[in-house]
């Protein structure tokens, strides 16, 4: 990058010495644009920053009481449901 600035200020000095005042101007507008489209150059916007957050649940295991009723025509299944005591008949097939 600093020998093109010194390569560019050596050939705006001599278009100074052999160009037209008319076109110096020009010659001298166009190099500082030069110049300042190689000085800014390509710059990279650093990635975004991503955090990944994993969500762990300990689920404890439903208690299940299962009571078989006399003569063997069902059973009562008691479970918890949300906090609430909640209780199923299955009948038994015959």
């Amino acid at each position: 990058m600093k020998m093109l600035n010194v390569i560019l200020g050596v050939l705006v000095l001599a278009a100074a010495t052999l160009a037209f005042p008319a076109m110096l101007a020009s010659i001298v507008a166009g190099a500082a644009g030069v110049l300042m489209l190689a000085s800014a150059g390509p710059t990279l916007a650093p990635a975004p920053v991503v955090q990944t957050v994993q969500i762990v649940r300990q689920v404890e295991a439903p208690t299940v009481n299962v009571f078989e009723l006399e003569g063997g025509t069902g059973v009562v299944v008691f479970r918890q449901v949300n906090g609430k005591l909640v209780s199923r008949f299955y009948r038994a097939q015959a």
